[in-house]
């Protein structure tokens, strides 16, 4: 088994279909004049770069009631992290936070242009029932060829509607955010490390104190712009990698190289467990000479605790680029069973790596 045959899971429609529906639009929110604002006394405020850790509740308007849409202080959710202008979070979120310090909350109410956009029609596409597999049905969610999720909304005696627009797009969206912690932009630092399937190894990664995100992507190959596909097919010579930013003042790249020589095997060449291809060699890809020098000496001395020589390779990183969404946080999203696994600090629970 090669892991090459890998997908997001659960019903997936027609490429044909999928390539229909417009490319994921890329949502953004801006805070309106109409912003609440509590402001704490001490601590340097948020700026352009930093790490943050918020808490926030999402809400539209439905009829005469406020109907909350997600709020991170219920058990089953979590404080949202990000890195301010990563794009990574809608941009209205990103700019809320600017100028906040630890214990500021505020508020405020968007439009659909600036919150989730409004619905578009080329979002939207129609899948014949002939074509249909088996199980779709009004009201479930289905994965697109292209990466996307629609919903089933509509039913005729030919076909289905597809709709890969956001659920909120058109609507007004009001958020109230509290600052939690803020990581400034000059402790943040990133690495890449390639440890077999890039899926179990960024959820490893999410797990350490101090990670304040990970990307899953592929890297040091001989051409620009590469796909699954294109890694999978073995002639670009990328590593599945994933890239981590961190706060140094929390946890040290020398701290990082160590933990990561815990999650996988570094004495197999080109292979880890069933999945075998130089896509899966063990690799450290730095942005420095210092790291590198830290991440040689961390090798050297770890090398008489395993009973093989280490193969890992260590270079600068070179042609990097993001992975598909799907491959995004997969395991914690639920992986190709839809069993999401715990990405919580410090937790131990065994890594399913397929979900």
């Amino acid at each position: 088994m090669t892991g090459c045959g890998r997908g997001p899971g659960g019903l997936v429609v027609a490429p044909r279909l999928a390539r229909s529906i417009g490319r994921r639009m890329h949502l953004s929110t801006y805070y309106s004049s109409s912003t609440h604002i509590c402001r704490s006394q001490d601590g340097r405020a948020v700026e352009h770069g930093d790490a943050v850790e918020v808490h926030y509740v999402e809400q539209v308007q439905q009829g005469d009631e406020q109907v909350v849409v997600r709020n991170s202080r219920v058990p089953e959710e979590k404080p949202l992290q990000f890195i301010v202008d990563d794009g990574k979070v809608v941009k209205g979120l990103e700019e809320l936070v600017v100028g906040m310090k630890v214990g500021d909350v505020r508020q405020a109410v968007v439009t659909p242009d600036k919150a989730y956009g409004e619905r578009l029609s080329n979002m939207m596409a129609k899948l014949q029932k002939s074509q249909a597999p088996e199980g779709v049905k009004v009201g479930i969610q289905v994965g697109l060829q292209n990466g996307m999720t629609a919903v089933v909304t509509e039913e005729d005696e030919e076909s289905f509607t597809i709709d890969a627009n956001h659920p909120l797009a058109g609507r007004d969206v009001a958020y109230e955010v509290e600052l939690l912690s803020m990581s400034p932009k000059e402790r943040i630092h990133e690495a890449f490390f390639g440890g077999g399937c890039f899926w179990g190894v960024e959820l490893k990664f999410q797990r350490v104190p101090g990670v304040l995100d990970t990307e899953v992507g592929y890297s040091n190959g001989h051409v620009d712009g590469v796909t699954y596909e294109d890694v999978c097919s073995g002639q670009t010579g990328h590593n599945e990698v994933v890239r981590v930013r961190y706060d140094e003042g929390t946890i040290s790249f020398e701290d990082l190289v160590t933990r990561f020589f815990d999650f996988h095997d570094p004495t197999t060449l080109d292979r880890q467990g069933n999945d075998v291809g130089t896509q899966y060699r063990s690799g450290i890809y730095v942005t420095g000479e210092e790291q590198k020098q830290v991440a040689e000496r961390v090798i050297e001395d770890l090398q008489p605790k395993f009973s093989g020589q280490i193969v890992t390779e260590v270079d600068m990183v070179d042609k990097y680029n993001s992975a598909e969404d799907y491959h995004q946080q997969y395991l914690e999203k639920g992986g190709r069973f839809g069993r999401p696994q715990s990405a919580a600090k410090n937790c131990t629970d065994p890594v399913r790596c397929y979900g």
